[in-house]
């Protein structure tokens, strides 16, 4: 029956049937975990991943499952043996709960499946359940309403289990008494200590410093292959931050081209439709002698007929342009209630009447001058872009020797990078074009340099389009990077560890200072906070500080003093002067329960575990 499971679960209805079931209940079935015999056979290590009390979990069900994890997250190998670390122990403990739930014997009636059955939307039709669609589902995925109840029955006695034990765990009263401390408000006095307290200026690395630091750290210094290159680019970004938009040339814009900026003109249309040729042209003599067209519309809308320009009467306002439907351009009306001849459609016959006449309206400048605005400079980046790309064209061909007479030709800058890798998000190897051609043979051929300047290389993104021409100045393998490469890197941290050290050192001796004498002629702690648990005018981590702090007593020590490193060298330093803590008794036990719960689940997991005997099985890349 569990292969058949197994094959089922591909089914959405069957995902959504076992998804009821998962869901409800703290531990998943046993019946996907695959459980063989207990017997000693020598094709064990390739049945089972590990033994539970004597019995086998399935390998093969063991990998599915580790398999569709893997599909929804990515990991290094290391990230892939925890997760299957954590599915095995899942596995183990669903068998125990299986067979805990059995040994104490626990108790689902029929009726109590029954109930549970009806109550599931899935089988549901109209708001309520449908016997032949649960017949039905069950038959189309694989399964008999036995082997359905069977697998509910496991999952019931599990519940019922957990329910018992751990759901109905309480709090006692006194443990509510944490809530004084949790109402508890403190003040404090404070300050900023930030790395203006040392100016550093007296660190001094020595190139021995560097090189003793890179000896002994040489595996921090690993980097991929990279280059060094040398380009000029254009850009549509640069140019337009020098392209100018006067208003005298957008209003001669505007002028010029007053049709684009104007509302066109509209027409209101009615029709009367009919499917007979015969009616169509009666209506029409109707009409002819008076007979009133609105009237005629409204009676035969009765009829509910209805063209493919909706129902008979007002159709509204139409613009009188490309978009003007082509049955009322074959009306060709031009005058306010003109009635047109019948006019054939696939449908039928319509008789079309102009309404009224909008003529067109020029919209304000104020309204469109921005984008006026807009397009007169996307005309003239593009004009200049185009320019600047001719000439780099133009200056390629003459094959100039070096990327700097290039330059010179073009009236581009030759920019550089730094050491820079394949797809550096932080250089112009951002760009796959550029990548691509980098580590091809046409600027690198077995590890050496062919200092070749590229052909024009455009690119065209969402942000802007480039034209970029580069040339590989250098080179380096993959590898260890040599000392000259990172020196002035080991420089900054070593600097930086140094002015860390300092920094925390100084925090400390003023913190000692001020518990020692109370009082220090280094700082002010002039800001005043009073505070809660939850107070956000302060850092969490100053405010956990704070709450961490020993109390005050009076006569003995009035002030205590605490301090807190935060990111980037600062920290603050407060005195605590006064707690208070809140008489009136507050029941929290609402607010403890689930830790409670949580607790009496793992105790209980753990005690249940301790009395069985659980092999793994040797390879299993754990």
């Amino acid at each position: 029956m569990m292969e058949t499971i197994r094959t089922a679960a591909n089914s959405v209805v069957v995902k959504i049937i076992f998804a009821i079931i998962i869901l409800c209940f703290i531990f998943t079935g046993v019946g996907f975990l695959g459980f063989g015999g207990s017997g000693n056979s020598a094709n064990d290590e390739q049945l089972y991943i590990a033994k539970v009390d004597g019995e086998g979990i399935s390998r093969a069900g063991f990998e599915d499952q580790v398999k569709q994890s893997l599909a929804k997250t990515t990991g290094d190998a290391s990230f892939i043996k925890m997760l299957r670390r954590n599915i095995l122990a899942q596995q183990i403990d669903n068998y125990l709960a299986y067979q805990f739930a059995d040994k104490i014997n626990t108790a689902i009636s029929n009726e109590n499946i029954k109930n549970y059955i009806k109550q599931q939307k899935v089988f549901f039709i109209d708001g309520k359940f449908d016997n032949q669609n649960y017949l039905d589902l069950l038959a189309e995925n694989g399964f008999t309403p036995d082997s359905y109840a069977e697998i509910l029955k496991t999952s019931l006695q599990q519940q019922q289990v957990m329910d018992a034990l751990v759901k109905t765990s309480f709090v006692l009263p006194s443990d509510s008494e944490i809530g004084l401390l949790k109402n508890q408000t403190r003040n404090v006095y404070a300050t900023v200590i930030d790395s203006s307290i040392d100016d550093n200026k007296d660190i001094n690395i020595s190139e021995a410093d560097e090189q003793k630091y890179y000896d002994e750290h040489k595996n921090n210094f690993h980097k991929k292959e990279r280059v060094k290159i040398k380009y000029i680019y254009n850009s549509k970004d640069l140019i337009a931050q020098s392209i100018k938009i006067s208003e005298d040339e957008v209003k001669a814009e505007y002028n010029k081209n007053i049709h684009k900026y104007s509302y066109p003109a509209q027409k209101a249309f009615s029709v009367i439709f009919v499917t007979d040729k015969a009616q169509a042209y009666k209506i029409t003599k109707e009409l002819a002698t008076g007979a009133n067209f609105e009237q005629i519309a409204q009676t035969l809308n009765t009829n509910n007929d209805m063209s493919a320009y909706g129902k008979n009467g007002s159709l509204g306002w139409f613009a009188e342009d490309n978009s003007l439907p082509e049955l009322f351009k074959k009306a060709n009306l031009k005058k306010i209630n003109q009635i047109s001849t019948p006019i054939p459609t696939d449908e039928g016959f319509a008789i079309i009447k102009l309404d009224g006449i909008q003529p067109s309206k020029s919209m304000d400048l104020d309204l469109v001058g921005a984008r006026i605005e807009a397009s007169i400079a996307n005309q003239k980046i593009q004009k200049e872009f185009n320019a600047i790309e001719d000439k780099i064209k133009v200056a390629l061909s003459e094959s100039p020797k070096s990327l700097e007479e290039l330059a010179e030709k073009t009236g581009l800058t030759v920019n550089t990078t730094d050491w820079t890798t394949y797809q550096d998000p932080f250089s112009i190897m951002i760009h796959p074009e550029i990548s691509d051609l980098v580590f091809s043979e046409e600027m690198i051929v077995d590890g050496q340099l062919t200092h070749k300047i590229s052909d024009l290389i455009p690119i065209e993104k969402k942000q802007g389009s480039y034209d970029f021409v580069i040339q590989v100045t250098d080179n380096r393998p993959e590898g260890i990077a040599p000392f000259d490469e990172v020196k002035d890197t080991i420089k900054q941290q070593l600097t930086k560890n140094i002015s860390d050290n300092r920094f925390k050192s100084n925090v400390e001796n003023l913190l000692t200072e001020l518990n020692t004498t109370g009082k220090s002629d280094k700082i002010r702690l002039s800001q005043r906070y009073e505070l809660n648990r939850d107070s956000t005018n302060l850092d969490k981590q100053v405010v956990d500080m704070v709450f961490n702090l020993e109390q005050p007593i009076k006569g003995v020590k009035s002030v205590t003093y605490g301090a807190e490193f935060l990111e980037n060298n600062t920290a603050y330093i407060v005195a605590l002067t006064k707690v208070d803590t809140p008489t009136e008794y507050q029941d929290i036990s609402s607010e403890l329960l689930p830790l409670f719960v949580d607790n009496t689940y793992y105790y209980l997991r753990d005690d249940i575990r301790s009395k069985s005997k659980i092999e793994i099985m040797p390879d299993v890349n754990m």
